[in-house]
């Protein structure tokens, strides 16, 4: 439509069109148009005057023609309109329809890469031009359709090695509002993949595979509390537990399989702290005050996460008080003025003690309160034992008052401390010699009443011994031995204990003499050698023996064994007796005694009145 509009005309193309118009001029016009610009050859080859002539001709000739209808003008008004109504049409069709005006001008004068119009648009829901997930995950591949929802999409792939497939994608979502998801189950490579569905096929997306941020190697530096005095340590790759004190300061470091843009600390779903770079690696460093399971969230420059963390497990354990123990070996509940109480005592710590005390008070009135000195103790000793000998009377201790001892002991934790120790209150009654020497007196009778059971005790198993033995004798080895004789040796064991028993009463009644210097050289002997040096042989050896005897007659139900039986109880019995008759002299003798003692306190209690008789009379002469 343009071009006719646009085209010129030369001076041998209208003589053209003029001689098609009129054909009888026969070539006259176009040669004389020629001549006339001069093409007429070389001189030598041409004729000038002819040249003129057919000019002249031409010019005669032509002069009675009309040469307005030798262009016509029709085709070039129609072309105008066409192309008015061209651009008319173009102008509406943009207005009408301006998205596909766009495309059309895009692609046709542009020359852009543009989509023809489809009835289905695939949209692969992407972050950018990749998907990229983990090696070994499951990766999905989302995708919605605009316009037309297609009954199916299909997923093409191929992989690095060349695998090829194509599948359906799976269809969720309601009616309009479809959507579209293929799962690559634990994918291990790298592939390239577009979707199909409808009228459309999206462009090559490729898929790329990353490992997963994770932890290649770890240590933990440990600073325990400065009062402990221990050195920091430092647990090596593979060693992730520890057990840590209280204010322990905890540094772990790792080292990750490749460059993270961040890595929380975590206890559980709780952040910590963030680690910070260090070296070639990361590190945090904590505090703990509760024992916890820490591990590292780590996330990489794309955003993946680790999904198994190497855990650290911190267990945080108190310092435990100092341990303290005191003992007053040979002191009973009731102590003289003049005792000398002996006093074994231990303190220890892990990490050192800060301080050890032996503490007393006496019941008085204001509750009198000190310490007993110990010299030998030292500030940061881990152990501390000593044994001593502390005589009651620098305190001036009075009948009827009560004094009370313990150890107490602190250490040096500055962190959640200190801590502190303290034994269990011994408490002792300050009495008389005489109420003292009363009370044992009644234990030694006690005691005496017990073995006196024990004595009847040991005639009833030789009783029963000897009823086995005639058995024996009459009728040789019977099943039944080991079952007759089991009860018997149980019972001269238990027999055996309760002798040793009662040494230890004795042994304690002889202690508290010495401990109260109320002890003699004939009280000495009466009682360590007259009743615990026998009870001692009888509970530790002879009893014993017996019953090692009983037991292997009831094993081999030899002849040889029974033999032995009755002297062994023969002889036990001698000695049960013998000690029976001290403790009866023994008590003879207390009773003497107990009998000097209130003579001697009725004369003083007479001396005493009779004094403040004369002391009235007296008064009364001056007064007079």
């Amino acid at each position: 439509m343009v071009a006719p509009l646009r085209r010129r005309f030369g001076l041998a193309e209208v003589a053209n069109l003029v001689e098609r118009r009129y054909p009888e001029l026969s070539s006259l016009l176009i040669s004389a148009v020629r001549f006339s610009t001069g093409e007429m050859g070389p001189p030598e080859a041409n004729s000038r005057d002819l040249a003129a002539t057919v000019i002249a001709q031409a010019g005669s000739k032509v002069g009675a023609l009309g040469f307005s209808g030798v262009l016509d003008p029709r085709r070039a008004r129609w072309s105008g309109v066409a192309l008015v109504a061209a651009l008319l049409a173009c102008v509406v069709g943009t207005a009408a329809k301006p998205e596909l005006a766009g495309l059309w001008f895009a692609r046709n004068v542009l020359l852009q890469n543009v989509d023809w119009p489809k009835r289905t648009h695939l949209i692969v829901e992407l972050e950018g031009d990749e998907l990229i997930g983990a090696r070994g995950d499951d990766l999905v591949v989302q995708a919605r359709a605009g316009g037309v929802q297609p009954r199916a999409v299909e997923i093409v792939y191929e992989t690095e090695s060349g695998r090829r497939g194509r599948e359906t994608m799976v269809t969720v979502g309601s009616r309009g509002s479809y959507h579209y998801r293929y799962t690559f189950k634990n994918a291990q490579e790298d592939f390239v993949f577009h979707l199909e569905g409808g009228d459309d096929r999206t462009k090559d997306f490729r898929a790329r595979l990353l490992e997963r941020p994770r932890v290649a190697r770890t240590d933990m530096h440990l600073v325990p509390p400065a009062y402990t005095r221990l050195e920091s340590s430092t647990l090596g790759d593979g060693r992730r537990a520890a057990q840590i004190l209280p204010g322990c300061r905890v540094t772990i470091r790792i080292e990750t399989n490749k460059p993270v843009t961040k890595a929380t600390l975590m206890a559980g779903r709780q952040a910590v702290v963030e680690a910070l770079p260090d070296g070639d690696g990361l590190a945090a460093t904590i505090l703990p005050q509760e024992t916890h399971t820490y591990h590292f969230a780590l996330v990489d420059e794309v955003g993946l996460e680790n999904r198994r963390p190497v855990r650290f497990s911190l267990r945080v354990i108190r310092d435990e008080p100092p341990r303290v123990r005191m003992k007053l070996p040979g002191v009973g509940e009731m102590i003289t003025s003049q005792a000398a109480l002996p006093i074994d005592l231990e303190c220890s710590d892990t990490y050192g003690l800060a301080t050890a005390e032996l503490a007393y008070t006496v019941s008085r009135e204001g509750m009198i309160e000190g310490l007993i000195p110990l010299p030998t103790f030292r500030p940061s000793m881990t152990t501390f034992a000593t044994s001593l000998s502390w005589p009651v009377a620098t305190e001036g201790l009075e009948p009827g008052e009560t004094l009370t001892l313990l150890v107490r002991a602190t250490d040096f934790d500055d962190v959640s401390g200190p801590n502190r120790a303290q034994s269990p209150e011994t408490m002792l009654r300050v009495v008389t010699k005489e109420e003292l020497l009363a009370e044992l007196g009644r234990r030694e009778q006690e005691y005496r009443g017990d073995f006196e059971h024990l004595v009847d005790s040991q005639e009833r198993l030789r009783s029963g011994l000897l009823t086995v033995l005639g058995r024996f004798q009459d009728a040789g080895p019977v099943e039944t031995l080991a079952v007759d004789l089991a009860p018997l040796e149980r019972r001269q064991r238990n027999i055996a204990g309760s002798v040793n028993v009662i040494r230890q009463q004795f042994e304690q009644i002889l202690a508290e003499l010495s401990v109260n210097q109320l002890d003699t050289l004939d009280a000495r002997e009466r009682l360590g050698e007259l009743i615990v040096d026998p009870l001692t042989q009888l509970a530790k050896r002879d009893l014993v023996a017996a019953a090692d005897t009983i037991r292997q007659w009831s094993r081999e139900g030899s002849a040889e064994k029974a033999s032995r039986i009755d002297p062994q109880q023969v002889a036990i019995l001698s000695q049960m007796r013998a000690v029976l008759a001290n403790m009866i002299q023994w008590e003879g003798y207390q009773e003497v005694v107990k009998m000097f003692r209130d003579i001697i306190r009725l004369q003083q209690e007479i001396h005493g009145e009779t004094k403040d008789a004369l002391e009235d009379q007296a008064r009364d002469v001056f007064e007079e």
